[in-house]
């Protein structure tokens, strides 16, 4: 999903920030395994 950002992130602009979550659809509950972030 990509989200309006126009921040400064590890001393650079970006306008946009996409979040990928990666996670395993158990039959009782989700589990995130993990979140990349990605700026751009």
């Amino acid at each position: 999903m990509d989200f309006p950002y126009h921040n400064e992130w590890n001393g650079k602009m970006y306008e946009t920030k996409q979040v990928r979550p990666v996670f395993v659809d158990e039959p009782d509950e989700l589990v995130v395994i993990t979140v990349y972030t990605y700026y751009f």
